[in-house]
């Protein structure tokens, strides 16, 4: 009966918590990515950075690339917050980490294709 009590629930919790902050991550990264690539106007100032919805030449294939990087980093992410090595859930937060500064990285590259 000592064997069935332990953190064993705990870190199952923490473990889903942590795919479900990756995934909010991975879900607002995506949708700045499209939000900003997504044509909406017809006519568009000439304004440096573009307006969310111009320069969709540019901007599509970008947001298609950097939905494939946060994707392939939200997959790795989710396996160390299941996997935890050794127990330590400094991976993760690296993990974390990587991802939400990528995803930041991926917006400014997405508002800024040429």
């Amino acid at each position: 009966m000592s064997g069935t009590s332990g953190s064993g629930g705990s870190a199952r919790v923490g473990s889903w918590l942590g795919i479900a902050a990756a995934v909010g991550v991975a879900v607002l990264a995506w949708a700045g990515y499209w939000w900003l690539a997504v044509p909406r106007y017809d006519l568009c100032a000439a304004v440096l950075p573009a307006p969310a919805g111009c320069r969709t030449a540019d901007r599509v294939p970008t947001a298609a690339l950097w939905t494939a990087i946060v994707a392939a980093l939200l997959l790795a992410t989710a396996a160390l917050a299941v996997v935890r090595p050794r127990g330590r859930w400094w991976p993760f937060a690296v993990g974390m980490a990587t991802l939400a500064v990528t995803a930041l990285w991926g917006f400014r590259t997405v508002l800024y294709a040429f």
